[in-house]
């Protein structure tokens, strides 16, 4: 990825569609940069928040990942701002790396849900290696079927610091809740001026 030393205002750097940043790490200063909008989002949908990759910055190569995105609250699809961290070659990173899973429609058609144990998985990892997301497949499985840390496939490179029995999702049936019974209303009692009228009479 091709970055750029931020030296113009974020107005300007906005009007030509790219996106301000900041780049730190060890034995680096904290540099503003900016990045074209689609080079940038390309990067994310790719690498995610976790996994490292390379950035050139005045013909300089540096190891980064995404540290942190801000978008816009209203429409999330425009960045505000992003952070890149940069990693020297013998740092390990700690990140926990979310856990996707595909094909939940087909479980639908037989009543059936993903029950998931972890959303996330803790990982330790060197620069230039790493996980963006672990991605399952659910289509092909069955009730109480469950997937494990010790069934995952893990990249070169990457330890996993979870219990390697430790339950990541497992298929569940679906119940329906029960519908709500209406209960008959019952009879409500109005007082009336002629139970005054008739304790009046009763007086006289």
């Amino acid at each position: 990825m091709k970055i750029n030393l931020r030296t113009r205002s974020l107005r300007e750097v906005r009007k030509d569609r790219m996106i301000p940043g900041v780049m730190y790490g060890k034995s680096i200063d904290s540099t503003n940069i900016e990045v074209a909008d689609k080079t940038f989002k390309d990067a994310l949908a790719q690498y995610g928040k976790s996994m490292t990759f390379q950035a050139e910055l005045d013909g300089e190569m540096h190891n980064v990942y995404i540290k942190n995105v801000v978008t816009n609250i209203l429409r999330p699809n425009d960045i505000i701002h992003f952070e890149f961290h940069r990693i020297a070659a013998d740092e390990t990173i700690s990140a926990s790396i979310p856990v996707v899973i595909h094909g939940k429609d087909e479980l639908d058609k037989q009543r059936l849900y993903v029950q998931v144990v972890l959303s996330t998985i803790d990982c330790e990892y060197l620069s230039g290696s790493g996980v963006a997301s672990f991605e399952f497949d659910v289509a092909e499985m069955k009730m109480d079927d469950a997937i494990h840390i010790k069934d995952i496939n893990v990249p070169e490179g990457v330890t996993i610091n979870e219990d390697l029995e430790q339950v990541v999702f497992m298929i569940k049936e679906a119940h329906e809740a029960p519908e709500e019974v209406e209960e008959a209303e019952e009879g409500i009692e109005y007082e009336t001026g002629d139970d005054e009228s008739e304790e009046e009479s009763e007086e006289v």
